[in-house]
């Protein structure tokens, strides 16, 4: 095989016919059958073996050209072409696409707690009805997505199906109940602690999600949802002992803890329900948001009207409103509306960076602006939820969970995947 290899180097400079004979007479060599052969490639240090897909051996580029070698351009020249582009324009403009959700999602869920904390405290604040923000948000989604649908051509088509429009009556109920209750609970907690303590909603979430939807949860899920629990619990603590030190009423806490339950499982209901109904109909998302915002104003109209009968809708409807108030409005409404939209760009990796990312800013702009005590058990219980906001889609999974067989389906994430290993047929 060495003095096959051999004459197969001489041989380049020749006639192509006695190249190709010397590459022949190369691959034979290598090729052969017997021990022999693999001694003596074993035995001689300048011969190189080549394998892959099995075979006992296979000729090399230089073999099927006569001895020829590549240079390295024209290696590199047969190399096939990267996917994303030569010069990784795609990559970058994904990675700059995924920044800017992140960026958006942090910011949009940090100044909704933010916005709503300083419009209800500021100093030399007026008093006013935070049903009637409810309101308004309601009715700049439904102008945005009647505006849409006409631009379409189906907004006369939105009730054609009155009886799936009535259905979202009742999600639109739910929405309503935690979009009131928000605003009370950011009215007895400070902004960090409410954005902690609104995590619950993906307990309610995925509790209900079994009673109703039957779906099931893994070993893993149901151990994120104790730790959560228990993350939610400390930084209710924490808050208690900072008011017991403050010689505050702590009562206060609670009627804030109370709001925050509530809006949870208001939040986890309509979400449950409305899933219910995007599974089993054709109506788009757009028409949806149109119900929903149609029966919540409607619904919220008559409940303001049956609160105070004696409300003035010239004086009494828009009175304390100031600039914090608008943007806290437009805030929660538009916001909710555009993460519609961006969603679709962001995998659970990046939502749960952006949940992370905007607690923790949150409580920096808290601590910074309205002068939020912070003490050890605040961050041990927000580091509890974090971790276990990220468990709960299954990243960063300890091994003694993922190796455990799940009650449920695992989550994706859980598997590792060999990118050597051949693809597996399934049915």
């Amino acid at each position: 095989a060495a003095a096959a290899e051999f004459v197969a180097r001489a041989a380049g400079p020749r006639q192509p016919a006695q190249r190709e004979a010397a590459g022949m007479a190369l691959l034979a060599a290598q090729s052969g059958a017997g021990g022999g052969a693999a001694r003596s490639r074993a035995a001689s240090p300048g011969v190189q073996r080549v394998t892959g897909g099995g075979n006992a051996a296979q000729p090399t580029e230089a073999a099927a050209g006569g001895g020829k070698e590549l240079s390295p351009d024209q290696a590199q020249e047969k190399s096939p072409a990267p996917a994303n582009g030569s010069n990784g324009k795609t990559v970058s403009g994904d990675a700059r696409l995924k920044m800017g959700v992140l960026a958006f999602l942090v910011v949009q869920n940090s100044s909704a707690s933010l916005t709503m904390r300083y419009s209800k405290v500021r100093p030399g604040v007026e008093p006013w009805n935070s049903q009637t923000a409810v309101l308004m948000q309601e009715v700049l989604k439904a102008t945005v997505c009647a505006t849409l649908l006409a631009r379409d051509g189906s907004l006369c088509s939105v009730f054609s199906n009155r009886a799936e429009a009535l259905k979202t009556a009742v999600p639109a109920v739910l929405y309503l109940v935690q979009n009131n209750l928000q605003y009370v609970a950011v009215t007895y907690l400070d902004a960090s602690t409410y954005a902690v303590m609104y995590q619950l909603k993906i307990l309610t979430t995925a509790l209900l999600s079994m009673l109703i939807l039957g779906k099931k949860l893994s070993v893993s899920q149901c151990m994120s949802l104790v730790l959560l629990t228990a993350g939610v619990s400390t930084v209710v603590l924490s808050q208690l002992s900072i008011r017991n030190a403050g010689s505050k009423d702590p009562s206060r806490i609670w009627r804030g803890v109370g709001a925050v339950l509530m809006s949870c499982v208001s939040s986890g209901l309509a979400g449950v329900s409305f899933e219910k109904l995007l599974k089993g109909s054709s109506v788009s998302l757009w028409s949806r948001n149109l119900h929903l915002a149609l029966y919540s104003s409607v619904v919220g109209f008559a409940g303001l009207r049956w609160s105070d009968p004696d409300l003035s809708w010239r004086d009494d409807f828009f009175k304390g409103y100031s600039l914090a108030v608008w943007v806290s409005i437009i805030n929660n409404a538009f916001g909710g509306l555009l993460i519609a939209v961006v969603i679709k760009y962001a995998d659970n990796i990046l939502k749960n960076f952006s949940t992370s990312l905007s607690i923790i800013l949150t409580a920096v702009l808290s601590v910074c602006f309205f002068g939020t005590p912070i003490n050890a058990e605040f961050l041990c219980g927000t580091s509890m939820v974090l971790y276990a906001v990220f468990m709960y889609s299954g990243i960063g999974i300890p091994a003694v969970l993922r190796d455990k067989g799940a009650a449920g389906v695992r989550p994706a994430e859980c598997t590792a995947v060999d990118a050597d290993a051949a693809p597996k047929k399934t049915t």
